[in-house]
C-alpha cells in the first residue's frame, strides 16, 4: 500500500504498519525536510522529524583567530624533531 499524503495537514503521513516496509521513502522525505505523521487507528502516535543540520567547527579559522597566520615558536616538524633526538 503506497504511503499517502496528507493534505489537511500539509505534512506526509504514514501508518503504523507501513513505516517498516516503507521506510526508504520515508528517510527520502526527512532529507528533503519534510515531517511525517505516524498513525494508528487513524489517530496520530508519532512524527519523524529531519535532524537539525549542525555545521562542522572550522579548527583552522579558529586557530588563526588565536594564534593569526603565523603563530609565535617554532613549527611543528622542528619540535617533532627535537623529541626524536634531531637526527631525521
Amino acid at each position: 500500500m503506497p504511503l499517502r499524503l496528507d493534505y489537511t495537514a500539509g505534512m506526509k503521513t504514514a501508518t503504523i504498519q507501513q513505516v517498516p516496509q516503507q521506510w526508504p521513502q520515508i528517510l527520502d522525505w526527512l532529507a528533503c525536510d519534510e515531517e511525517v505523521q505516524v498513525t494508528r487507528n487513524d489517530r496520530i502516535i508519532a512524527r519523524i522529524v529531519p535532524a537539525l543540520s549542525v555545521p562542522a567547527p572550522d579548527f583552522l579559522a579558529r586557530a588563526k583567530a588565536v594564534w593569526g597566520t603565523a603563530p609565535a615558536g617554532q613549527p611543528l616538524s622542528t619540535i617533532v624533531d627535537e623529541a626524536r633526538g634531531g637526527d631525521s
